[in-house]
């Protein structure tokens, strides 16, 4: 058996082949290539093949090489080449950055598989993730409605606060409010699993039912159908219809300043940042609450009150304004079940915004250590083997991996921590 072709020997056929196709003289440069590839040189000092062959062999010859060039860029694309893009309303979208709908109108986002998400007014969420097979897309408040395209291998996973709802193919709808923690979801077609607290590790969801989530209650509903109608308000009396029917004698003396009193009392209040919250109006919360001195409102709100300027303000692309509120309820409030999630939002915004993988891994593992049993602690393990991983510790990811499926058997991050182990 001849020895294999050396790298000079297919760079001289790489060359001659160049010439062939530029040449003006086709058929002469045609004769080259075929010496060429059949052992002869085109220039001195050049690798020969071998001994020479027969020259009706080089076109088949010819034909295995370009065949297994095929094959090989085919292995060799970076498979990032191949992952789903999307576009955001009419602009290209990326990787990590925020999408976030206006107050008045919906936000659409087009995958390139033909799935498509819609964001209600208001809604905020980001894609921290995508390849071949789908996407990973962190819903941080407000509602979406998804359709996601099924193929064979699809695999699509929305984030929502603590929990996480795995995708093949379906159609539903998702909604987070940060500030009551409660979460919805309306299943219209197929079916999901979502983990989580309360929930457990793998709750499956049919087409036609609906789950409601209460972390502050500890309770959660899974009904099948439309949700129950609310009641309708109760009729008023018919003795209350008629004393509004009658004038109202004109005011007097002591009731009439007592009417000037009451009208005083009922004007129009500002509206403050805690009413435009409780409406997922953050941009207009921001607003009033620089209003009303961010500062100073940290420096004295309540635990509860620092987390929701902390949304505000992540929720209005102000970062540093919610390290501030999240760190005030770290110092001001140490051992509090606030203080724990602040250190967990805090550990979100490093690993998701800036890619701070050790900082991020420090303040997961603060959570941990506070809220072993926490509402966070299964998202917060899994983060700390993404933060392990990314910062290239390996052995420590490893070990991350053991102490997640110990605990966490059936949890989103499951197979990936077993994909660590494999081999062990």
């Amino acid at each position: 058996m001849s020895d294999p072709p050396s790298l000079d020997r297919l760079r001289e056929l790489r060359r001659a082949q160049d010439e062939e196709l530029s040449a003006q003289d086709l058929d002469g440069a045609r004769r080259l290539f075929l010496e060429v590839a059949a052992g002869g040189s085109s220039r001195p000092g050049a690798a020969r093949l071998g001994p020479p062959r027969p020259r009706w062999i080089a076109p088949a010859a010819l034909v295995a090489l370009a065949g297994a060039c095929a094959v090989l860029l085919l292995f060799l694309l970076p498979s990032s080449s191949r992952s789903l893009s999307f576009a955001v309303g009419s602009a290209q979208g990326q990787v990590g950055a925020w999408i976030a709908a206006s107050a008045d109108a919906p936000l659409a986002v087009a995958f390139s598989d033909g799935t498509s998400l819609a964001l209600d007014a208001n809604a905020r969420a980001r894609v921290v993730a995508a390849d071949a097979h789908g996407a990973r897309v962190l819903l941080e408040g407000g509602r979406l409605t998804a359709t996601v395209t099924h193929t064979a291998t699809s695999a699509w996973t929305f984030d929502v606060g603590p929990f996480d709802v795995l995708v093949t193919g379906t159609r539903f709808e998702l909604s987070w409010s940060p500030t009551s923690e409660e979460l919805k979801l309306v299943l219209r077609e197929g079916s999901v699993a979502v983990s989580g607290p309360l929930v457990g590790g793998r709750r499956a969801v049919a087409a036609g039912e609906t789950l409601e989530v209460f972390c502050k209650e500890q309770r959660f509903e899974l009904t099948r159908g439309e949700l129950r109608a609310a009641a309708p308000p109760a009729p008023p009396s018919t003795r209350i219809d008629q004393a509004a029917s009658e004038p109202a004698p004109a005011p007097t003396g002591a009731s009439e300043r007592a009417m000037v009193a009451k009208a005083t009392d009922a004007a129009p209040r500002r509206t403050s940042w805690r009413d435009l919250v409780a409406s997922d109006r953050y941009q207009e919360a921001m607003t009033a609450a620089e209003a009303e001195g961010f500062d100073g409102l940290v420096a004295r709100a309540s635990a509860a009150d620092l987390l929701a300027l902390a949304d505000v303000a992540r929720f209005s692309g102000k970062p540093d304004r919610a390290a501030a509120a999240l760190t005030a309820a770290r110092s001001r409030f140490a051992g509090s079940g606030e203080a724990a999630k602040a250190a967990f939002h805090l550990g979100r915004m490093a690993f998701d915004q800036r890619r701070s993988y050790a900082e991020a891994e420090r303040w997961f593992r603060a959570y941990l250590e506070e809220q072993p049993g926490g509402s966070f602690a299964q998202e917060a393990l899994g983060r700390v083997i993404e933060c392990r991983e990314s910062m290239g510790s390996a052995s420590e990811a490893r070990e991350a991996a053991r102490r997640y499926l110990a605990r966490y058997p059936a949890g989103p991050h499951a197979a990936h921590a077993r994909d660590l182990l494999e081999g062990e």
